[in-house]
């Protein structure tokens, strides 16, 4: 291996990233290469370390009194905590045969003493390291994006119209050229008068419309060549609150790229979709509509779009194509007497893929329609037909406990609370309920019952609450990952890491009356309520949405294989920032159960 090799190498681990050019030459001049066979002790326990270790090739098993406490794949160092204490608590055992840089301990205090930077990542608490690696992730995920160029997005054909057509005629060409703005000339200057500009000058201040355009227009123009990035155009926009600019091929005006277009090439048409769903005329059309919402999400995911975002948009064009759904298959006089609502993730917004149906329907007291079933039916089975799988535990429209009128959803919330011995789960994905079509003022009616019928029920609210610690946490002591063994060596990375977040943000929304449904806006509303610290709260939003965001990964994986999407994910797949992410992430999940156990008193229950 090269020195350019070695350098490249190291400059990607965390935090040699953060050293100057001559501090990163100097640890490459101070490393040599190592081999040690399997079964080899790297270090031995209660000794003191000589060097640092950085794994090229090979595992190492970090072991004590017989238990593994963490295992070093490729990129991992180890051993840290070591040098600084000055002795080795564990034995560092060679599992696999193992190729690796040797840093000397003396280069590597060097290395704390002199970079402030590089010592301070070892200061950090959880949440900074968490919150710099996503940062990283990001980055290096954004870079393809960054690569694109502004000749790659469609760029609208320049209407030019001159100075002294009248408001009148502009508008008619705009309008027969089915564009939001046109260029102005004005002798030597190029000006533009957009749709916004219209309204401003004519619509609130009366401008007359048979007068000339040029005066309205906004000259001194800010372009951008067809070469430049389009990252660099959306900093431009911002910087200058800007909506359109003008695209130049050298010194020849091209065209205007709308902000809405760089931002549709960014999403692959999300924009397209929504247009999709609004002007569709029937089910087929729909249908077409539902389908390239899996295409959009497999290019944001590739694009390195933020999980947040992507979560946003899915949920909106779901709630679009729900509501579009209902109002073909429902007669009017059924859709103003409910409401349709969906629930669990997809109340929450979370179901980024078609993996399930969770819905029901609140009906008007004293409302009776004789085809309910029939129209029930065929909304479930039409679901299905455009790739949402029906719901395992019958959480469905079509399913007549989820399709009641609004005086039978009070009498069973009373009993669900009434019963609160008994297994939650119904009401849990109930209280993540989200309006989509009809009459939304009886899901809020159903929901202000439901606040009456909790009102100081602690006992109700920390039996609520214990479902957080339903499952254990796929991390031992010292951030090795439990994996299932008859499960393919993964691990379920619902269960083990987003639900305990999810339920203990939900249970804490509940006891505090807050109605949002999304798990990031709860955890803001209750740091706004000072119910948790803003660090536990921005831990908490971060380790989500990492998990979230690896659990979307391996599903779309699953679809390319052509297999169900479930919630396993593989840890031995990962790449090293990945586990990094995870492993931290994870330990949030640890320390947020700890925070619910002593806010609920559950270590007194039995």
């Amino acid at each position: 291996m090269t020195i350019l090799d070695q350098k490249a190498f190291i400059s990607t681990i965390s935090p040699f990233e953060k050293l100057q050019t001559p501090e990163l030459d100097s640890v490459v001049n101070a490393m040599n290469i190592a081999y040690f066979k399997v079964g080899e002790t790297i270090i031995p326990r209660h000794t003191a370390p000589t060097a640092l270790y950085i794994v090229i090739k090979g595992i190492v098993q970090e072991i004590s009194d017989q238990e593994i406490n963490s295992v070093f794949f490729p990129q991992d160092m180890f051993d840290v905590s070591s040098l600084l204490k000055g002795e080795s608590q564990h034995d560092f055992i060679v599992q696999e045969e193992l190729i690796c840089y040797v840093l000397p301990k003396a280069a590597f205090l060097n290395l704390l003493q002199k970079n402030v930077h590089f010592a301070t990542f070892y200061q950090q608490n959880l949440a900074s390291r968490l919150a710099n690696s996503i940062q990283q992730r990001d980055y290096q995920e954004i870079t393809s994006f960054m690569a694109s160029k502004i000749k790659e997005v469609p760029i609208n054909s320049p209407v030019v119209v001159d100075a002294e057509t009248s408001v009148y005629q502009a508008v008619q060409i705009m309008a027969g050229r089915k564009t939001d703005c046109v260029l102005v000339q004005n002798k030597q200057m190029i000006g533009i008068v957009t749709d916004k500009d219209l309204r401003n000058h004519v619509v609130l201040q009366r401008y007359p419309i048979d007068q000339a355009i040029g005066q309205i227009a906004t000259y001194n123009l800010i372009g951008i060549a067809t070469e430049d990035f389009i990252l660099n155009a959306l900093v431009i926009m911002v910087k200058h609150a800007l909506k359109h600019l003008i695209v130049y091929d050298r010194d020849n005006i091209v065209g205007v790229v709308k902000q809405l277009d760089l931002l549709s090439y960014l999403s692959n048409h999300t924009h397209l979709i929504a247009v999709q769903i609004e002007q569709a005329q029937d089910l087929t059309q729909l249908k077409i509509a539902s389908q390239n919402m899996l295409t959009m999400i497999q290019a944001l995911q590739a694009n390195g779009m933020k999980i947040n975002y992507v979560m946003q948009w899915v949920k909106e064009l779901n709630q679009q194509l729900f509501k579009k759904l209902y109002h073909f298959i429902a007669p009017p006089e059924l859709i103003e007497n409910s409401c349709l609502i969906v629930l669990g993730s997809e109340g929450r917004g979370e179901q980024i893929l078609k993996t399930d149906q969770d819905n029901a329907l609140i009906l008007r007291d004293d409302f009776v329609y004789t085809d309910l079933q029939k129209v029930m039916q065929t909304f479930t089975e039409t679901l299905l037909d455009f790739g949402y799988p029906t719901c395992l535990g019958g959480v469905m429209v079509s399913n007549p406990d989820w399709c009641q009128s609004l005086a039978s959803f009070k009498a069973q919330i009373f009993n669900w609370v009434l019963e609160f011995k008994t297994p939650l789960l119904n009401l849990a994905i109930f209280l993540d309920a989200r309006s989509v079509a009809g009459d939304k003022t009886l899901l809020i009616e159903v929901k202000h019952h439901l606040q009456h019928c909790l009102q100081n029920n602690q006992a109700f609210f920390a039996h609520f609450a214990k479902a957080t610690l339903a499952f254990e946490t796929p991390l031992r002591l010292f951030t090795l990952f439990v994996v299932e063994k008859d499960h393919d060596n993964q691990l379920d990375i619902k269960k083990g890491g987003i639900f305990p977040i999810v339920q203990g943000v939900r249970s804490l929304a509940l006891e505090y009356n807050i109605l949002a449904t999304n798990t990031v806006e709860r955890i803001k509303a209750l740091t706004e309520k000072n119910i948790l610290d803003p660090q536990l709260a921005e831990e908490l939003q971060e380790a989500f949405y990492v998990m979230t965001t690896l659990r979307l990964r391996f599903g779309l994986e699953n679809i390319k294989l052509h297999k169900n999407c479930d919630n396993y994910i593989t840890p031995s797949r990962l790449n090293k920032l990945e586990r990094d992410l995870l492993k931290d992430a994870f330990s949030i999940v640890n320390h947020f159960k700890k925070f619910i156990i002593y806010h609920y008193k559950l270590d007194q229950f039995t």
